[in-house]
């Protein structure tokens, strides 16, 4: 079964959206007795999930065709939306302790790497399946 761009982008932004609702779940055990309210963390998430979800595939669709322009746009799109979670959680934290903040900074860190390296890694695996693509 081939998969059109769209499908895959489609199943990408449903893949997202289910990692939102698992955040969520480690959000109300870790975080909700500081404040952060896990329903309305979920809902945040999954409203910037989508719009996360369609950018980070068009950075990896306009990556591999080069087309740097579309890349700069997207991949703003994708940073602003990777950051809204994060950005309510900070909002609404209080009395956590210090080694709470910390870690949560260090998966915040952790998990922008790992998109960062996962996006470079898909271009190059599909320029190395497939040369023609090398301009």
């Amino acid at each position: 079964m081939i998969l059109t761009t769209a499908k895959k982008e489609r199943i990408w932004v449903v893949l997202v959206v289910i990692y939102g609702f698992g955040k969520s779940l480690v959000v109300w055990g870790a975080l909700g007795k500081y404040g952060v309210n896990p329903f309305i963390y979920l809902i945040v998430d999954i409203a910037a999930a989508v719009p996360y979800g369609i950018a980070t595939a068009r950075v990896v669709i306009n990556g591999i065709a080069r087309n740097w322009r579309q890349v700069q746009k997207w991949a703003l799109i994708a940073t602003v939306t990777h950051f809204i979670p994060d950005i309510y959680i900070f909002s609404v934290i209080r009395s956590a302790p210090r080694i709470i903040i910390d870690g949560l900074i260090s998966v915040i860190i952790f998990f922008t790497v790992v998109a960062i390296a996962s996006v470079g890694a898909q271009m190059r695996d599909h320029r190395r399946k497939n040369p023609k693509t090398l301009n």
